[in-house]
């Protein structure tokens, strides 16, 4: 793990950094996970606003008691998904792409198929819920505000590890977010195109422009 993706390590995958020094500790720190990973799914599939402590709770298979031991709030429990799904969004991506050979990452673009891939993760609708929810809620939006800038922050400084070829590059950022902007485009609307054939063309065509900034066809402007 590098020290950049280290930054969004949250407290419940503490372990993977060492593990935890008692059976309690472990108990306690899967218990947590359990009920993270019973919220992504509550949220991925019913919403933020069907995703209840008790909801969670039952899907978790534990004790309100239980919950309420760990997060005493829902918005106790969302602060944690936010850190949980951005962590696990992140590693995810980056794990998919360091799979890549060079030729499939640099000569097939296969980094932009990947990023529209994990939009179709539970941490991606997770992740969208909270975003939405947090438009109404002043409590959520400060805590997944912060979250989501950091998690920016640091796919910023992932990015040159992943794609060395671009290091040094000051274009880097501005296609980094033409693919994000492009691939979650797509996402949001794959249900109402309902034709897999339409993103895959559009998906070859941000590839094309992509390699057409690199050879210099394109030229993309300073800011």
């Amino acid at each position: 793990m590098t020290l950049a993706l280290t930054e969004l390590l949250p407290e419940s995958l503490a372990e993977e950094g060492g593990e935890p020094s008692g059976w309690q500790q472990r108990k306690s720190r899967a218990t947590r996970n359990a009920m993270l990973d019973a919220a992504l799914a509550c949220l991925a599939e019913s919403g933020y606003a069907n995703c209840s402590l008790q909801t969670v709770a039952t899907r978790a298979g534990i004790s309100r008691g239980a919950m309420l031991h760990h997060y005493a709030s829902k918005l106790d429990l969302m602060a944690a998904v936010i850190e949980y799904a951005f962590y696990r969004r992140m590693a995810d991506f980056l794990d998919r792409i360091r799979a890549l050979t060079d030729t499939q990452r640099v000569a097939r673009s296969a980094g932009i198929a990947i990023s529209y891939a994990t939009c179709g993760t539970p941490e991606y609708a997770a992740y969208l819920e909270l975003h939405v929810a947090s438009r109404t809620d002043a409590d959520l939006r400060a805590i997944f505000l912060d979250r989501a800038r950091l998690y920016d922050r640091v796919w910023r400084d992932e990015i040159v590890r992943v794609f060395p070829e671009w290091a040094g590059d000051p274009r880097l950022d501005m296609l980094n977010d033409y693919v994000w902007a492009a691939v979650e485009g797509l996402a949001l609307n794959s249900d109402i195109w309902n034709d897999p054939a339409r993103a895959d063309q559009m998906l070859r065509f941000v590839a094309q422009t992509i390699v057409a900034v690199r050879g210099g066809v394109l030229t993309v402007e300073e800011k």
